[in-house]
């Protein structure tokens, strides 16, 4: 799995290439009704096709799609209402290419 060229979309991150962990980050900076669909295409040295498969991909938003936001904590015994924070991602449970 090591050898493996792991694509990873990552949104609002610039492109790059991790060659210690054979991951190749490209950034969608925009999906929307005008851009809802894209390709990719990249160039390595002659190999054995076998070590690129399964290409594994992952895709992370800081938004949801329906923007589902916690207004409050309320404590189950009562009591005033506990501090909170809270952090928004969209991310994909698996998604391969075989």
């Amino acid at each position: 799995m090591s050898e493996v060229l792991k694509i990873l979309f990552y949104f609002f991150k610039p492109c790059r290439y991790d060659s210690r962990n054979s991951i190749l980050e490209w950034s969608i900076l925009l999906i929307d009704n005008s851009n809802r669909s894209g390709s990719m295409e990249f160039v390595v040295p002659p190999a054995d096709s076998s070590v690129f498969f399964p290409i594994s991909v992952r895709f992370t938003a800081a938004k949801t799609f329906s923007d589902l936001k916690v207004v409050n904590v309320l404590p189950l015994r009562g009591g005033p209402p506990p501090k909170f924070s809270q952090r928004t991602t969209l991310i994909t449970e698996n998604y391969q290419v075989v």
